[in-house]
């Protein structure tokens, strides 16, 4: 082909192609590669590949907060003054945010407004939709948000519902998810919502009447990976939905989720794939891989620990949470380099730095560090003296972020069982008003992308 086109020609054609083809490509021949080289078309700088901090949603502050890590490159702020109406985030996919009406790269400081969605074919009553983003910048530049339904919960949200209301039998009865399922999705390519048809693949999860009865807390979770998106549901089924076939499938939850009322259950990216963490009383959790190399879903142990805080500390810590709600201490974007401020000691994936000492109550690090209890056996151990949230799964390492009693920001390896403290992750006052229920609600550990929005946006 390259003795047939002029250089211009197929660089321009090169040019086009999604970045997981341009590295493809390179491979093609000797030619291939000093364009694609010479022209730095591939520009893998841009892509997600490490995180920056994590988004959390603190219940009752307006605004999410962001406890970011220290960077020696430009700060990316939690602060989103650039959007008209001051929200919370609802969803995050690989560099992209996604609030209710408009989706937003914290890296660029772009944001492109959502267009309200068309009102869905079910009985408003009965149902409500949850908006879920979808983003592969390896493939495109472009993102789709899908609203998935789930099922009204008596006297619970948004008190549509009194408590001693019932529906109809009939409706009760029917399979959910449906055989059929019809979904409104957005694409910023078109700019338009249109309705897409999905089928599914084997059994349902239950009934209507099942998915009631389930807590009336589901945490909000989603993966997309591989053209593949993951939705944690009611009930503690997980929705696997694929963009490329139109077809769907229920996935059941680990066994010792199953019919526990007080377990919960997160859904995350990392190394191997899609992850879920299962969250029991007294800061168990166990840790599973979703194995579909059979054709079957199964979910695969991965790791079981107790972990409980025995030495509670206060200060800095290599994290900062930029404390957005709280304007007379608030965080200020800078657009220029920090390497003043990071030294290496601040890399805290390294093997040695802020490591806290496990399965050891006497042991203390005069360092600042603070030490846990970790049980990798099963158990029932109770600590009165705080607790631990999870906070979402590291994508690049077999890491999970906790959070210890909504003080202190926490690294637990899957691999190694050491834990490394972050810092302070509290916002300032938080939890002191009166009639506030200081908890986290949802956290989005977040992963820049340098990339923009295609003009047209």
């Amino acid at each position: 082909m390259e003795n047939l086109l002029p250089e211009d020609v197929l660089t321009n054609i090169i040019h086009r192609l999604a970045p997981r083809y341009l590295a493809i490509s390179r491979c093609v021949c000797k030619t291939w590669c000093t364009i694609i080289d010479a022209h730095n078309l591939l520009r893998v700088d841009l892509l997600p590949r490490s995180v920056c901090g994590i988004f959390i949603n603190f219940n009752e502050l307006s605004m999410s907060e962001f406890f970011s890590r220290p960077s020696k490159g430009p700060t990316v702020s939690g602060n989103f003054d650039y959007l008209p109406l001051s929200s919370r985030i609802i969803g995050h996919c690989n560099g992209l945010l996604l609030f209710r009406k408009y989706v937003v790269n914290p890296a660029t400081r772009q944001s492109a407004p959502l267009p309200p969605c068309p009102s869905p074919n079910m009985v408003v009553e009965h149902f409500f939709h949850r908006e879920y983003l979808v983003f592969d910048p390896t493939l495109s530049p472009h993102y789709e948000v899908f609203m998935i339904p789930e099922i009204q919960q008596p006297n619970v949200r948004y008190n549509m519902l009194n408590s001693d209301d019932k529906l109809d039998p009939a409706i009760e009865e029917l399979e959910w998810p449906p055989s059929s399922c019809s979904l409104h999705v957005f694409s910023s390519r078109t700019k338009v919502w249109e309705e897409r048809s999905f089928v599914r693949e084997g059994e349902a999860a239950g009934n209507v009447a099942d998915m009631r009865l389930d807590h009336p807390y589901v945490p909000d979770t989603s993966v997309y990976w591989r053209g593949v998106l993951y939705v944690y549901c009611q009930n503690k089924f997980v929705m696997r939905i694929s963009l490329s076939n139109g077809k769907y499938q229920v996935i059941k939850p680990p066994l010792d989720c199953e019919g526990m009322a007080y377990t919960n259950l997160y859904l995350g990216k990392s190394v191997k794939g899609v992850y879920c963490a299962v969250h029991h009383l007294a800061s168990h959790f166990s840790i599973y891989i979703l194995d579909e190399s059979s054709g079957k879903m199964e979910w695969v142990s991965k790791d079981s620990c107790s972990i409980e805080a025995c030495q509670i500390i206060d200060g800095p810590g290599p994290w900062t949470l930029q404390d957005i709600n709280n304007q007379e201490q608030g965080f200020e974007y800078e657009d220029g380099n920090n390497e003043a401020v990071v030294e290496d000691r601040f890399e805290w994936d390294s093997d040695n730095d802020n490591v806290i000492e496990t399965n050891s109550r006497d042991k203390y690090n005069s360092g600042g560090y603070i030490n846990f209890l970790v049980d990798t056996k099963r158990s029932s151990r109770y600590n009165s003296g705080g607790y631990i949230d999870f906070l979402g799964f590291h994508p690049y390492k077999e890491v999970i972020f906790l959070s210890d009693t909504l003080r202190r920001g926490l690294a637990y390896h899957l691999n190694s069982s050491k834990i490394q403290d972050l810092g302070n992750l509290r916002p300032t006052n938080y939890g002191t008003e009166v009639g506030i229920q200081p908890f986290i609600q949802e956290s989005f550990p977040y992963t820049p992308w340098m990339g923009w929005f295609p003009e047209d946006n």
